[in-house]
């Protein structure tokens, strides 16, 4: 049976309390017997002389010349009525021959053959301790003699009844006596071992407390003793262990922001194929929560083949692998250090931007290229024929020249976007902010912009709150955004479409709507179109001589961005496209009168 420590504590008291009542008693009861047994020699002693006193001067005085044996044994049972009359004992004698010859009581005690046969032998006086019909007697037998002549035996049965009565007391009340010990032993040890046990239920409770990670918890304990210093040392700890702890957290903590900060996946492995640690780029790129083995990975078997590579003895591991529509590089190497066992490293890199920026770069090169070609084609395709004809109509020369330097402009127009677009790109670029009348500079944008429409019969409208206040941007940059607008805006529509253009005041923001009733985009189309090289119906711009880099939509959301504004784009296939700016004014007006450009 399994016992708590309080349990025991109880139990050995208990056996200690037992043990010592039983050696207490033992004590007493032999030292009863024993003060008992002495004091009954001493009596017996002093029987013994008193008897050899009355003997000696009985037969003195009855001698008559007679054998002082024969005497004795003729008047042997007087002397044992008298002497039993006066000791208050039962006495009898034996005659030399150790033959019974009288005795005081109704019964002759038969079984002292023993003790008999020792006194023939010494003669010295002989003890035995007997119990009779539950009757405890000492015997006591002892040679007589008269003068030098050994004329026969006295013996005396001396009642112990005294001693057993004292003997039934003392055991009666010293029961009595432990049973009440022992019933206060039970209190008081209950109560101690409450006491003592305490400060230990608590040490396992503080001890589960930390095992749950409540590493602040304290154990009060004042006295100055063992438990305390037991206290004392498990406080001791447990503020170590808090410290400890408080440092770890901080440290992974650390290392899981610096893991989290991270653009690539990293997926650390120790020799038995657990997971040490992972970022949340893991689960982004393999859709696995909280991995704890490199088998959890199920659908990536590539990454368990490159964890047996590394712990078979490959150094470094890499490959480059389609997964969930994404360009993946892996690269796997072993990690160890002098005294610890290797674990493994695998970093995933995403390198689908690096993909598409490739591609994207070989598109762009591709398209360039031909927009670059086309015009110069096509300027020195004139200016051979002008060479070689030395042509002299007024017409052709008129047609030829005008050709020219519409193909010189698109030339201008293509590397003034490339350039515009480099340096958006540098962080070093920054806008020249002015206060300027944003509804002015768009006026005399759509001005400028009639020459196309008028081209393709398109009308543009122009309403505005003429209480907008003014911004703070740069007017060149903003210029060129609004032409890249309204350039879309004119290109994609139709011959004789209306073109809407509306300005507003909303929430601290100058809103500009642009919508046109043209071609319009699809959804995909409209994802990308803010995208650098993204060109939408790119053999359409080609055949109407208005192709371009794919760069105007992505320098106009650079420039709102750099005025702190947004641009969004609505579209719809077949029935137009809505393009709306939001910059922020200086301060707002608090009326509102309407303007009318067309």
């Amino acid at each position: 049976m399994h016992l708590t420590y309080r349990g025991r504590m109880i139990a050995y008291n208990i056996a200690i309390f037992l043990l010592l009542f039983c050696i207490i008693l033992f004590c007493v009861v032999q030292g009863t017997i024993f003060v008992s047994i002495v004091n009954a020699e001493k009596d017996l002693f002093q029987i013994k002389k008193d008897s050899d006193l009355y003997i000696t001067q009985s037969l003195s005085a009855n001698q008559n010349h007679q054998d002082p044996a024969v005497l004795f044994s003729k008047n042997a049972d007087k002397y044992a009525s008298y002497l039993a009359e006066v000791e208050n004992q039962h006495i009898f004698f034996y005659d030399e021959k150790q033959n019974m010859i009288a005795d005081s009581s109704l019964h002759t005690e038969t079984n002292l053959s023993d003790s008999l046969a020792r006194l023939n032998t010494d003669n010295n006086p002989v003890f035995q301790y007997r119990v009779n019909g539950g009757v405890t007697s000492l015997y006591y037998l002892s040679p007589i003699f008269y003068g030098n002549n050994h004329i026969g035996y006295m013996g005396c049965q001396y009642n112990m009844q005294k001693m057993d009565s004292l003997l039934s007391d003392i055991i009666l009340y010293y029961c009595l006596a432990g049973l009440a010990g022992f019933c206060i032993l039970i209190v008081v040890t209950l109560s101690y071992a409450d006491h003592f046990t305490g400060p230990i239920k608590e040490l396992t409770q503080i001890a589960g407390e930390i095992n749950n990670e409540n590493y602040d918890a304290f154990i009060y304990y004042k006295r100055n003793d063992e438990i305390g210093e037991l206290t004392d040392a498990f406080n001791t700890m447990t503020q170590n262990i808090n410290r400890v702890i408080k440092q770890l957290n901080t440290e992974r903590n650390r290392l899981a922001s610096v893991l989290a900060s991270l653009d690539d996946g990293v997926l650390a492995i120790d020799q038995k194929g657990n997971i040490i640690t992972s970022n949340a780029y893991i689960k982004k790129y393999f859709n696995v929560n909280n991995p704890k083995t490199i088998y959890d990975f199920q659908y990536q078997s590539f990454l368990r083949d490159m964890y047996d590579d590394l712990r078979n003895g490959k150094t470094h591991v890499s490959e480059e692998i389609d997964c969930n529509s994404r360009n993946l590089m892996i690269i796997g190497s072993p990690i160890s250090d002098s005294g610890l066992e290797e674990n493994y490293l695998i970093i995933i890199r995403n390198i689908t931007a690096d993909k598409q920026f490739e591609s994207e770069q070989k598109k762009f090169i591709s398209s360039v290229s031909h927009e670059l070609r086309t015009p110069l084609t096509t300027i020195i395709g004139y200016t051979d024929m002008l060479m070689r004809r030395n042509v002299t109509n007024p017409d052709m020369l008129n047609k030829s020249l005008t050709t020219i330097n519409h193909e010189g402009y698109r030339l201008l127009r293509l590397v003034d976007d490339l350039l515009n677009a480099n340096r958006l790109d540098k962080t070093e670029f920054e806008v020249h902010r002015t206060n300027l009348d944003l509804r002015a500079l768009i006026s005399n944008v759509i001005e400028q912009m009639q020459f196309k429409a008028v081209a393709k019969e398109i009308v543009i409208n122009y309403k505005y709150d003429d209480t907008i206040p003014e911004v703070l941007g740069d007017y060149d940059r903003l210029q060129q955004l609004f032409i890249n607008i309204f350039h879309n805006a004119i290109k994609y529509s139709d011959v004789g479409d209306i073109i809407d253009v509306v300005s507003t005041l909303e929430n601290n923001m100058m809103v500009t709507s642009v919508r046109d009733y043209g071609v319009g985009m699809s959804e995909s189309e409209q994802i990308h179109i803010f995208d650098a090289f993204y060109r939408v119906d790119e053999d359409r711009a080609r055949s109407n001589g208005e192709g371009g880099a794919g760069l105007g939509l992505y320098l106009v959301k650079q420039i709102v961005d750099k005025h702190d504004g947004t641009i969004t784009i609505d579209s719809v296939p077949d029935e137009g496209t809505n393009v709306t700016v939001k910059i922020p004014v200086i301060n707002v007006g608090n009326t509102a009168n309407k303007g009318d450009v067309s």
